[in-house]
């Protein structure tokens, strides 16, 4: 007989599994269309399960039944189904529980009684309409006659998911009370499966809740077939409900605020993720997530936060007494903290920790169950919190990139471990300074009684060696679990910022002005003289011009005419200058927008001091954050600001001045792949980087990350020997040095007993000067991370660590200054972006993104070249493939010339502003363009077909003009 390939043999499929797992089958006839219950379960429930409440409240009903299921119908439609099973419903006085979860440990048997009175059941082809041959549901499920889920099944030999979604949005009305009073609702195929936990008619949104990009062979069942092997089963389902399933309050924007609430069921890699980890986590052991932006990271970490506060072990033990959810931002993000106090159910459970390290210690101390604080935090409660009975602690990391190295990491380990150490007996320790050093350093390296749970999106070399999981067949550390970039683009949670890269490269060429050919060094002289022409007024202005050109006419259509833009710049100057040239030229066209500027501290320029402040002159309070968000603040300049951890949907198009590589190059152009309504693509314009370097940094983070294998502690070693071997200083001194550092001798004492390096270190040739500075901060880098892998403690290593801390302090510079003196040797002759790029997609491999151990010790020095002024501008000008044609610069110099000897245009420019006179300048460009046409016909074409290129040359010549009359005055 062949295979029966329909529909119903598929449904008839989940049915026998659900049913031969222990629930029960049911017919639509049991289901009641106008309560929208079984009524017949959620009776037997309550009635076996709280007989004695039952039977209260018989007494005190003449018709209990009808006023019970009365009751119930009010609550659910009052208070949401979810709070409903959660919380029960109190009548006449008596509470009435209408679900059981399954308890956390086995210390009440009556619970587990309790637990298994639950009564899961299915129901198909559900006749949920109150008409004769209505609508009906392939598949339901309910638990104690309560409806939880609905789910329409399609077999993809014949249709596929995209039909079960259609049918949700067509085919079955929003308003009906059964779909609000159910928890989610899924599409299946034996294929795929999407799910949405509110129907909206044709603008229902539907999530994927897929394995993977695509979902596994299971060998004799369907692909899909975990949605009723694992997730509907009474377990999964019970703490689903207890523990992932809540209602989320979202402000609608609009004249009037209000709030609304929708449903939250984890995605498939959220609840997979959760339950990895709490499968059987162990204080000592650390692990590491792997998790895309746009995978819901934030509600991960709470729901596991709130997981392990209720983790115990096979004696009924709580695995982890206090959890930490920290992070490395300064002011820890908001949404962290409200997301994690969002899912509590009982006050108090959550801390946050807002004010100051003392609130840490006090929550420390009182014990507090989850705690949300940021990691410098740690830094000042080490010995606060000494005496704290020994705990054990789960740490869960945001932003574990860079949260997790340093002297920070060291703080929170050893505030919070409760390593057993025995310095005495140590090997090495000779001193009561010797005993204390060596129990910081246990303390630091061992411990035993915390867990850390590190998320990122884009683990470094330290993260994945600090918390990944060592792969023994491989031998490689990977991520326990993954959520990755490219499974977000697919599935429509990040956009590809990689889908539209363009570049515009510059082309510039210097000239010599001095008689002279002075020599200098050529890597510094070119440093300046690079940046000199990216700061050089005409970039600048050129540059603004491109962006605020394409965005005028480009972007600011974009995501229904509310798309905003970053300019990410490569330094606070050039923030500065580009602020001050895009308030002018959108001034000077009169562009009804505004933009922002983003950077530290003062910049002066030009006998003025800048700031964020006088020159964004928001009103109110608001930071640039909020300010951004405003409909009139369309572009955003910055520099080393707002390049991570900052999200704002409507950021469509990012323009880069700026050399970017590796993790930074991910994160900083990941700031446009937030979705928005309409938001469909991302555009990149990039100045300075070439896509295949672009390429190169996103490839190690598309898929799963991985390292290569484990670092070389030898390496360390043998660094420190080298850093002997410049006989500086010797082991005698270094020893010398902590032990007085311990003992808390005078800061004079210390200053006089690293003279003598000093001293020696002056009299060093240069090379080794630079190669002993490049040593020790190598030293210092490696170690800060090493020392929380080794397998051991040794002194020597982290006393001449303490030494080199200090004495790198007072080392003399060895660095000579930029000769900024060769600017006044040159000048720019000329400059042009290629603006042809059309933009074209970065394409990255599938397959893993390996990283290297870092092992390297070696560190090169680099003498400076000295070179004549000519050669470096020829090297600098063939570096930037400068293509101009001799006569081309010459037709334009006959322009220039033929604008700026109009004795009429003159006259008109002393008596008009620039703005009155634009209008008429195009007249005189003309006239002037039309006289160059007859002996330079392929020039006039370019310029005549290139309406852009035409614009930038009669605003160039009208600038021109008037910076003549601002000389002659």
């Amino acid at each position: 007989m062949s295979t029966d390939t329909k529909e119903k043999a598929f449904q008839q499929d989940i049915i026998d599994y659900l049913e031969s797992t222990g629930y029960v089958v049911r017919s639509t006839k049991d289901y009641h269309v106008k309560s929208f219950l079984d009524v017949g379960l959620v009776l037997k429930f309550i009635k076996t399960s709280q007989p004695d409440a039952w039977e209260v409240f018989t007494n005190h009903n003449a018709n209990p039944e009808t006023t019970f299921i009365k009751t119930l119908c009010n609550k659910i439609r009052e208070r949401g189904t979810i709070r409903v099973l959660r919380e029960g419903i109190n009548e006449m006085m008596v509470k009435f529980d209408l679900f059981y979860p399954k308890p956390n440990t086995s210390l009440n048997p009556d619970l587990e009684v309790k637990y298994s009175q639950n009564i899961f059941s299915v129901v198909k082809e559900l006749e949920y309409e109150d008409k004769n041959n209505g609508n009906r549901l392939d598949l339901a499920i309910f638990i104690n006659g309560i409806p939880i889920s609905t789910i329409e099944l399609k077999d993809t030999f014949t249709q596929g998911v995209e039909k079960a979604m259609n049918q949700y949005r067509y085919d079955r009305d929003p308003n009906e009370q059964l779909f609000k009073n159910c928890l989610v609702h899924f599409a299946m195929s034996d294929e795929n499966i999407q799910m949405t936990t509110k129907l909206a008619g044709e603008k229902t949104r539907f999530l994927p809740f897929n394995k993977g990009i695509t979902n596994p062979v299971v060998d004799g069942y369907y692909k899909t077939s975990y949605l009723y092997t694992e997730i509907l089963q009474k377990n999964q389902l019970s703490r689903l409900i207890n523990d992932f399933i809540f209602d989320e309050k979202i402000e609608t924007k609009g004249k009037k605020k209000k709030t609304d609430k929708v449903t939250i069921f984890p995605r498939f890699h959220q609840l997979d993720c959760v339950n990895t980890l709490l499968d059987n986590p162990q204080p000592g052991h650390n692990y590491l997530v792997q998790h895309s932006a746009g995978s819901g990271k934030t509600k991960t970490i709470a729901w596991l936060a709130h997981g392990l506060v209720n983790k115990f072990d096979e004696n009924n033990k709580r695995v982890y007494d206090m959890i930490f959810v920290i992070s490395d931002r300064k002011v820890i993000d908001k949404q962290l903290q409200d997301q994690v106090k969002a899912i509590e159910k009982k006050k108090d459970l959550v801390q946050k920790i807002e004010d100051n390290s003392k609130q840490l210690a006090e929550a420390i101390k009182s014990g507090t169950n989850i705690v949300v604080s940021t990691i410098h935090k740690f830094s000042w409660i080490v010995d606060e919190i000494a005496d704290v009975e020994d705990r054990t602690y789960a740490i869960i990391v945001d932003e574990a990139h860079s949260s997790q190295s340093g002297s920070y990491a060291s703080d929170v380990r050893r505030s919070l471990t409760s390593a057993e150490v025995d310095a005495g007996s140590a090997y090495g320790v000779e001193d009561d300074a010797d005993a204390d050093l060596y129990e910081q350093m246990e303390k630091r390296r061992r411990t035993p009684n915390l867990s850390f749970f590190a998320f990122t999106a884009t683990p470094k070399q330290k993260t994945l060696e600090q918390f990944g999981r060592w792969d023994e067949t491989f031998e490689e550390y990977r991520p326990h679990h993954l959520y990755s970039m490219k499974q977000a683009i697919k599935e429509g949670f990040i956009l590809d910022v990689l889908e539209y890269y363009i570049t515009y490269p510059t082309y510039f060429k210097l000239v010599q002005t001095a008689d002279e050919d002075n020599s200098y060094s050529k890597d510094k002289a070119m440093k300046v003289l690079k940046k000199y022409v990216e700061q050089h007024p005409h970039s600048i202005k050129k540059k603004t011009a491109i962006m605020l050109n394409h965005f005028m006419s480009s972007t600011i259509k974009k995501i229904d005419d509310k798309a905003k833009a970053m300019l990410v710049t490569s330094s606070r100057k050039e923030a500065v200058l580009y602020k001050l040239e895009f308030d002018r030229q959108i001034k000077e066209n009169k562009f009804n927008i505004k933009t922002l500027v983003a950077f530290t501290s003062t910049i002066k320029l030009d006998g003025l001091e800048y700031t964020e402040s006088n020159m964004n002159k928001i009103e109110g309070k608001k930071s640039i954050k909020e300010a951004f968000k405003e409909d009139a603040y369309k572009i955003l300049i910055v520099a080393n600001k707002f390049q991570t951890g900052f999200d704002e949907p409507l950021l469509h198009t990012m323009y880069v001045d700026k050399k970017l590589s590796g993790v930074a190059a991910v994160q900083t152009l990941s700031r446009v792949n937030r979705i928005a309504p309409n938001k469909t693509n991302t555009l990149i314009i990039d100045f300075v980087n070439k896509k295949e370097e672009i390429r190169e940094a996103f490839e190690p983070y598309y898929t799963e990350t991985y390292l290569t294998s484990k670092t070389d502690y030898h390496k360390l070693y043998d660094l420190m020997e080298n850093i002997y071997d410049f006989d500086l200083f010797y082991e005698d001194q270094v020893n010398e040095f902590y032990k007085s550092y311990h003992d808390g001798v005078p800061q004079a004492t210390l200053h006089n007993l690293l003279d003598s390096p000093i001293q020696k270190f002056e009299k060093l040739d240069k090379e080794y000067k630079v190669q002993f500075k490049k040593k020790i901060r190598k030293y210092q880098s490696v170690y800060s991370f090493m020392s929380q892998l080794l397998p051991f403690s040794d002194l020597r290593l982290e006393k001449l660590f303490i030494y080199l801390k200090f004495l790198s302090k007072k080392l003399p510079t060895i660095n000579e200054p930029l000769p900024f003196n060769v600017l006044e040797d040159v000048d720019m002759d000329s400059y042009k972006i290629d603006t042809r790029d059309e933009g074209t997609k970065i394409t990255l491999d599938d397959g893993e993104g390996g990283l290297d151990p870092i092992i390297s010790i070696d560190v090169q020095y680099k003498p400076d070249e000295e070179e004549k002024l000519s050669i470096i501008l020829d090297k600098l000008n063939e570096m930037f493939k400068t293509d101009f044609q001799e006569s081309d610069k010459l037709i334009l110099k006959q322009l220039a010339d033929g604008i700026r000897g109009n004795e009429e245009l003159n006259t008109k420019a002393q008596k008009n502003k620039k703005e009155n006179l634009r209008a008429v300048f195009d007249d005189y460009f003309n006239d002037e363009l039309m006289s160059v046409r007859k002996n330079n016909k392929q020039f006039f074409s370019k310029i005549n077909s290139n309406s852009q290129l035409r614009n930038e040359l009669k605003n160039y010549l009208l600038d021109l003009l008037y910076e003549d009359q601002a000389e002659k005055v």
